[in-house]
């Protein structure tokens, strides 16, 4: 597969923070069926945790666009996705949208709001219907005070949102659009695609992407046609393929 300037590597990557020697990365290397569940796996917290929160929390359900949390709000919660999908983004001063990334079931957020008793740094919206477990900051304090395994747990979850955080900067700090887009492709390919026939289909829109690349929708979409008109990827309805090596002839 395509990468504008950096070398292959090894198919199997760590889910913690990508080497910079390691950015770019060639699709054609990876084996993403097993990355996608890595990152799923390592991104959510172990059943045990999940359990224990269940015990402690509350249910509430969320429907398309309502706005769970907003930049700047003061939280006592921490929020655990039970089912759906939320979306996690920032507003810059001009007034845009930027997509971060998305949480998926099994995925908590809020920790270090909650643990720091400060506002929290995003906005939080859900993405179709949702079901969040609401766990009071109370309650998490008395629960990680009598199970060790509990805090290990969610510190673990803090490390990999700092990991996140580090490899979403490093990929805004490249010069070119076309590096950006093709490092956002590479990043919604870890934790929001699925394998079909002639590739990996990343479930994103083009709006999306450009708002996670930082460039205009226009500027995305011209860089998008390029990649198609090489054969790397096919754009659908709300979704790009990532073709296999295969699929266009390298």
């Amino acid at each position: 597969m395509y990468s504008p300037s950096t070398p292959s590597v090894p198919n199997k990557l760590p889910m913690n923070s990508t080497p910079p020697h390691a950015r770019g990365s060639t699709f054609k290397n990876m084996d993403v069926d097993h990355l996608s569940l890595t990152w799923s796996e390592n991104s959510a917290l172990r059943q045990r945790t999940a359990t224990a929160l269940q015990g402690i929390g509350v249910l509430r359900h969320w429907q398309e666009g309502q706005v769970v949390l907003s930049r700047g709000q003061s939280i006592s919660t921490a929020l655990l996705l039970m089912k759906g999908r939320l979306r996690v983004s920032v507003t810059t001063p001009e007034g845009e949208e930027q997509l971060l990334r998305w949480m998926l079931p099994g995925e908590i957020s809020g920790l270090s709001s909650v643990f720091a008793e400060t506002t929290y740094p995003a906005d939080l919206v859900s993405a179709g219907p949702s079901q969040v477990l609401h766990i009071e900051r109370a309650r998490l304090l008395d629960l990680i005070s009598q199970d060790a395994s509990v805090a290990v747990d969610l510190l673990r979850i803090l490390g990999l949102r700092i990991n996140q955080l580090f490899d979403t900067l490093a990929d805004q700090g490249m010069h070119t659009l076309e590096q950006r887009v093709w490092a956002t492709l590479e990043r919604i390919a870890k934790f929001n695609s699925v394998q079909v026939a002639d590739g990996v289909q990343l479930r994103v829109s083009q709006s999306d992407l450009a708002q996670a690349a930082m460039a205009s929708r226009q500027r995305v979409n011209q860089q998008l046609q390029r990649f198609q008109d090489k054969g790397l990827i096919r754009l659908g309805y709300r979704n790009i393929v990532l073709l296999r090596p295969a699929s266009h002839g390298a």
